[in-house]
């Protein structure tokens, strides 16, 4: 009996919503209109209504990788990481090329603690466009931090610093190479003996 209506209830109520935003209202405009305001969301930390603009994008055209990658960029400043995961494996599935989904593929697989998947999406993603900076510096990060071979990271930050030298990071990348040079500098002689 009890199957029975479990079974009817299932026929006669509606489909769970499939939306990440699925509690709010549905927004209009275009797809280029919906996709633009989202990324300004995006930008201003905005979050819940980056989600909501690419959610009703995405419902109007699921093969758009830009907008996959902001959902998943969402989903990462959100702290969830597997979601985030999926949503740039999606991104890459529609546009492989897509430098950007594949260095945000590599931040999450970083965070998660999959090194060898972070730096094989680095590396993909330097192949793909060796022009964008924010791989190189994110990939120094991970020979540095991670990996332990700070020569790598050295020449990873200073191909960030060559391509953007008044970058995002720049600052960040320099600090980096300073403590990577000390550390590797001899230690100081004492003075000489009198």
């Amino acid at each position: 009996m009890l199957v029975a209506v479990a079974w009817l209830l299932c026929a006669l109520l509606p489909p769970p919503a499939t939306s990440h935003s699925a509690e709010l209202p549905p927004v209009a405009g275009s797809i280029e209109d919906l996709w633009s305001r989202g990324e300004a969301a995006f930008k201003a930390g905005k979050m819940d209504e980056a989600l909501r603009l690419f959610d009703a994008a995405l419902a109007s055209d699921e093969r758009r990788a830009r907008s996959w990658n902001y959902v998943g960029g969402v989903h990462f400043a959100q702290g969830d990481l597997s979601r985030a995961l999926a949503e740039f494996r999606t991104a890459l599935e529609l546009d492989p090329r897509d430098v950007r989904a594949c260095n945000n593929l590599g931040t999450v697989l970083e965070r998660l603690g999959d090194y060898a998947g972070a730096e094989e999406a680095y590396g993909r993603a330097v192949l793909i466009d060796p022009a964008y900076p924010v791989t190189h510096r994110n990939l120094g990060i991970l020979q540095s931090r991670r990996l332990g071979n700070p020569d790598a990271a050295r020449r990873s930050w200073q191909r960030y610093l060559e391509l953007a030298p008044a970058g995002a990071y720049a600052d960040e990348v320099r600090r980096e190479l300073a403590a990577l040079a000390a550390a590797a500098a001899p230690p100081a002689s004492p003075p000489p003996a009198r």
